[in-house]
This record gives C-alpha cells, structure tokens and sequence, in this order.
C-alpha cells in the first residue's frame, strides 16, 4: 500500500508531534526528521550566497546576482551596483 504526502504528513502529526510529553521533544523529533529527509534529497543543496554592499550608495546586492564573470568589482576589490556601475555622480556613464 502506498501513501500519499498528506497520510504520511498525519502519521508524523501523530507519531513525532502529539505522542510527545512536551513540545521541546516534538521539536527534536521534526528535527531529525527533517535531517533525515534532506539527505535524501538527490540534487546538490544550494549554499546561500553572500550579500554585499555597493561601495557608492551602500545598496545591499546578493552575490547570487553578480554574474559568474564579477561584474560590478573594479581591479581594487571594490564593488559597485549595477546602478553606481553605469553611471557617475553626474548621471553620465562611465
């Protein structure tokens, strides 16, 4: 007999969470279940990314956004927004 996601979603209500004497030990038990799931999972997990400041107007990018060629970094490790990349105090571009 197969289950479906909402069967087996009600059997861990039951079994992992309301069984339980207090919530602390319902909590361990999502835990290692969701542990335990995870390493099931057959695609690599993403790694969050890193989240950096345009050093012109503090604008808040995440790395995941910079493209794989580092746009947006000057020769000295600086980083601009693509904003701040394109145009100068002026307005012009630079």
């Amino acid at each position: 007999m197969a289950y479906t996601i909402d069967d087996i979603t009600e059997l861990i209500l039951h079994h992992l969470v309301l069984s339980t004497e207090d919530e602390t030990e319902a909590d361990d038990n999502l835990s290692r279940l969701i542990e335990n799931i995870e390493g099931m999972i057959s695609r690599p997990q993403q790694e969050s990314g890193l989240i950096i400041a345009c050093d012109t107007c503090g604008t808040w990018v995440y790395s995941e956004l910079i493209g794989p060629d580092g746009a947006g970094y000057s020769d000295d490790g600086s980083f601009w927004c693509s904003d701040c990349r394109w145009h100068d105090g002026d307005g012009e571009h630079r």
